[in-house]
């Protein structure tokens, strides 16, 4: 794998992402910072910071990939970077002028907005700076520094912006999207990364022809999920993970960081121990993955997330959150990656790659709703009480999945 970074495309690309994804975790330790700082004892700020950074995807989503295809994909990653850092520096000054958490609202949709081009770029890039057999062991390699870059920014972040405050926190983390944009420049002459074919283009044409494929895309998964159980099973256990996702986000970092007084350093503990989780999670699957069942992997996880829910309701506390959270992440894991082999099993070539987009559109889809449902009702319900509804939810759901498991024909649910 490392064998790889003899050559200087992906080396490059690889430095790039890394310092990139650094810099992402850097922004949510900054921007959870602030938070706590501006509006001290309200989850639904928490809920509102998530709703900030996933509705542009949800709106970009459909447009982005025509854009890309249609122009140089080292130009957009650098410019998205550039003005990534841009934004992040002026943010500051900003908050301190009006005296309000506006900007930073603003910041948070206009920076993840270009972070979809970024990594949208970034992923078609990969298969034109190796060979065909050697993309599995490229992918490694990102996804392994950026694993690394993720826990060194959620945990050492929590601590830098600690000791440094905010407002220098926002200048360092403005300085890692800066360098990761000149690292772009390293992967060679810009002329490499041109589209294979640069056609005079509509693009608002363009963009209704994606809008329209995206909708057919839709009513693609209505219609497998009206014939296909397998694909029902699975996308009801994609609900669960956004829906989990959401909740940490508002509930359990709002109990770390100000109930628990653990500030910004517990929050990025969290994070880290998660990323822990998720990795051994991977491990466990690779090992395990083709000797046991996935449909009742899946089952089996999604009970174990409603029990711990359950009891967490009754034992909150610091080292049972992080057991919670180790756990979680192991589960993450096994959910995703069993999701994933199954639906590429079972869903037939000419739609798998359709059905893959509409599935990451409801994910961002669910985790917002249910961001701004938990912000709702956090106004009339303590914390305990919202995290019990959440394990008595995930048991209906881990019941709804084992009766359509059940279902589902014996010889194909061996197969699973």
């Amino acid at each position: 794998m490392f064998s790889l970074l003899k050559k200087r495309g992906i080396t490059f690309l690889s430095l790039s992402n890394t310092i990139s994804q650094l810099g992402d975790r850097l922004t949510h330790m900054v921007i959870i910072t602030l938070i706590g700082v501006m509006s001290p004892g309200r989850i639904s700020a928490f809920s509102e910071f998530s709703v900030a950074f996933t509705l542009p995807i949800i709106v970009l989503a459909p447009f982005a990939g025509v854009i890309i295809d249609h122009c140089n994909k080292q130009t957009i990653m650098l410019r998205c970077h550039l003005v990534q850092a841009f934004l992040i520096f002026l943010t500051p000054p900003l908050v301190i002028i009006t005296h309000s958490i506006l900007p930073i609202w603003i910041l948070v949709v206009l920076f993840f907005a270009l972070d979809l081009f970024n990594n949208t770029s970034r992923n078609a890039l990969v298969p034109d700076l190796v060979e065909h057999n050697e993309l599995v062991q490229a992918n490694s390699l990102i996804i392994t520094l950026a694993r690394l870059a993720t826990f060194i920014g959620m945990v050492g972040g929590g601590y830098l912006v600690h000791w440094v405050g905010w407002q220098i926190g926002f200048y360092i983390d403005a300085s890692t999207h800066f360098i990761a944009g000149i690292l772009v420049l390293g992967m060679g002459a810009r002329v490499f990364f041109e589209p294979v074919k640069k056609l005079e283009f509509s693009l608002f044409r363009e963009l209704k022809k994606s809008l329209n494929l995206f909708l057919l895309d839709l009513k693609e998964l209505g219609i497998l999920l009206v014939k296909d159980r397998i694909v029902v099973f699975v996308m009801l256990s994609v609900f669960v993970l956004p829906f989990v996702a959401a909740v940490s986000y508002t509930v359990l970092i709002f109990l770390v960081q100000q109930e628990f007084g653990m500030g910004t350093m517990g929050v990025g503990w969290l994070g880290g121990v998660i990323g822990i989780g998720m990795l051994i999670g991977g491990l466990l699957m690779g090992f395990l993955g083709k000797n046991v069942n996935r449909g009742k992997l899946i089952i089996c996880s999604m009970a174990v997330l409603a029990v711990f829910f359950l009891i967490g309701s009754v034992f909150v506390n610091v080292i049972f959150l992080y057991i919670v959270s180790v756990i979680a992440g192991i589960v993450f894991s096994i959910i995703g990656i069993s999701q994933d082999t199954i639906l590429q099993e079972d869903v037939l070539t000419e739609v798998r790659g359709r059905i893959f987009a509409t599935k990451e559109f409801i994910i961002n889809v669910t985790f917002i709703l249910c961001a701004v449902f938990i912000g709702i009702i956090s106004n009339n319900m303590k914390p305990h009480v919202i995290i019990f509804g959440v394990g008595v939810f995930l048991c209906l759901t881990t019941t709804l999945a084992l009766i359509i498991y059940r279902s589902i024909p014996h010889d194909t649910r061996t197969k699973l």
